[in-house]
């Protein structure tokens, strides 16, 4: 083995898990003298009574799990509803303020919206402005009927999942 130009340096020292012959055998032989160690005691575990027992538990974590997808679900729908009234918003200031069908965001926002907004189209004529602009009414009455929707739904989801003791908001 070369000798080390630099002592101090760490990554150039011997590694020390390398031990000479004689020294192994007689670690080896202290070892064997050592008593050998006995497994630390476990906790004890209640006995299952019955099979009864075991499927209550069960159903519990069967319910637990149906909460929290119901719980997800109605998260998602929060989510859902946030976005599409952003949106609905969004398209109601553009007309308002007569942005173009030819801009590439506002014409894709026009028809993003138009698919929301289908059942809506005619209930009533938008008020106009001035040359392209509009007040669109029935962007406004979608907006209101989605979130009634939307909120009778997610309170629907929030009964399923709450106890009758547990007041729900």
């Amino acid at each position: 083995m070369a000798m080390n130009p630099y002592p101090e340096r760490p990554d150039r020292l011997r590694p020390t898990n390398v031990l000479p012959q004689r020294e192994r055998r007689e670690r080896r032989e202290r070892m064997e003298d050592l008593p050998p160690r006995t497994a630390p005691p476990q906790p004890a575990v209640a006995p299952v009574d019955t099979i009864a027992e075991v499927e209550s538990v069960e159903r519990q974590e069967e319910a637990r799990t149906v909460r929290y997808a119901i719980g997800k679900l109605n998260d998602f729908l929060q989510w859902f509803l946030v976005v599409m009234e952003v949106t609905l918003v969004i398209r109601f200031f553009f007309l308002l303020i007569g942005a173009q069908q030819s801009n590439l965001f506002a014409g894709f926002l026009y028809a993003f919206t138009d698919i929301i907004l289908f059942p809506f189209q005619g209930i009533v004529n938008p008020l106009r402005i001035r040359e392209g602009q509009a007040f669109d009414w029935s962007t406004l009455i979608a907006m209101l009927i989605y979130w009634l929707i939307f909120w009778a739904v997610r309170r629907f989801l929030s009964i399923l999942i709450s106890t009758p003791e547990e007041a729900t908001s």
